[in-house]
């Protein structure tokens, strides 16, 4: 659990010392107060000019620490890592890198080497992704005047959907009539139709956004499925000098100013907290949720890519993969009218959006 900063001295967090004259413990306090000093002054540093290295050295400062699932499968990767297992449909060359990705249109799109032998199959190797601790980020900042956006761009090779009822789905429903509060028959569970698994899809792109106002940190954005989803549940959370906010929710710091957030488990939408997330219900009944919980930390200032926003077609260099404006993943297979969904969706847009 991560403790907000202000909480900090009132647990009073000590170190120990055992005195062998006396044999009494002594509390060192200076420590405590000393880190507590040295959290405020690095929290007070936003931006320090807006030279390139400038705007570098805040995003590395502020960069968020992401915590991959307990169990997660399908981890992070480089751009370069998946391109190395992918070809291009509908333009050329097939075969490419960060740096010959073509620009190319909505009709292109990539396709794993090893094909899918059915729509919720993963036999590609490329799907497990990597070490986190080898991934990058991808940073795209615009500056704006009093306002400097930057955004992290998170790759994962795989998204995995929801297991979700094809049919109708009872929640202890009664199937007949009820004497004095009571069901005289036998109450109906679980899914009348059996289960598959929905919304997969080949490559994933995840972003959070952090906002400088006036050369000071002034906010964290957080991006959780569609807008919608997003609105409710995560969107814009304001510094309020330890933490970020949004009315009854908070985004914690490790580190002092690393926001810690939580990629739910196989698909990866960005969360405050850990926990089971319910965000949708379907019209059958079933509920969509998100599993989050504190596994890996993923610390992507360890290995952050920075690049000022640019127009499509104008990105330069290892960045020259931000040009492309196909999709990220395999073509969409199965998809039953009666869900309104596909077993495998898509590959999604990339950055920057």
């Amino acid at each position: 659990m991560v403790v907000p900063v202000r909480w900090c001295l009132l647990l009073m967090i000590v170190t120990f010392h055992s005195s062998p004259s006396t044999g009494w413990l002594n509390i060192n306090f200076n420590n405590i107060l000393k880190k507590e000093r040295e959290c405020q002054d690095k929290r007070k540093v936003g931006l320090n000019g807006r030279r390139h290295a400038d705007i570098v050295a805040a995003a590395k400062l502020w960069a968020p620490v992401v915590r991959l699932a307990v169990g997660e499968e399908w981890k992070p990767s480089s751009v370069d890592y998946f391109l190395q297992h992918v070809n291009l449909r509908g333009g050329s060359p097939t075969s490419v890198t960060t740096s010959t990705l073509p620009t190319c249109n909505s009709n292109c799109y990539l396709e794993t080497k090893t094909p899918l032998s059915c729509a919720s199959c993963r036999e590609p190797a490329v799907f497990k992704g990597q070490n986190p601790a080898s991934a990058p980020a991808y940073a795209i900042y615009e500056d704006k005047g009093s306002v400097v956006e930057i955004t992290y761009w998170f790759f994962f090779p795989y998204n995995r959907g929801k297991r979700a009822c094809v049919g109708l789905y009872f929640d202890n429903v009664c199937p007949c009539f009820k004497a004095w509060g009571h069901c005289v028959c036998p109450r109906l569970n679980g899914c009348a139709g059996g289960y598959s698994t929905f919304g997969n899809h080949v490559g994933d792109w995840e972003h959070v956004k952090i906002k400088f106002y006036n050369n000071k940190i002034y906010s964290i954005y957080l991006s959780i499925h569609d807008s919608e989803i997003t609105k409710k549940y995560g969107g814009e959370f304001l510094w309020n000098g330890n933490f970020f906010k949004k009315g009854d929710r908070a985004v914690y710091t490790t580190d002092c100013t690393h926001a810690q957030v939580y990629a739910a488990k196989g698909s990866h939408g960005f969360w405050p907290n850990t926990g089971d997330h319910v965000y949708k219900k379907l019209f059958n009944g079933v509920k969509l949720k998100d599993l989050c919980s504190a596994g890996t930390a993923w610390h992507i200032a360890n290995n952050l890519k920075v690049v000022k926003m640019a127009a499509k077609g104008q990105f330069t260099g290892e960045f020259r993969f931000l040009n492309f404006k196909g999709r990220w993943g395999n073509r969409e297979r199965t998809c039953p009218k009666i869900i309104g969904q596909c077993v495998l969706e898509n590959g999604p847009g990339g950055p920057p959006k």
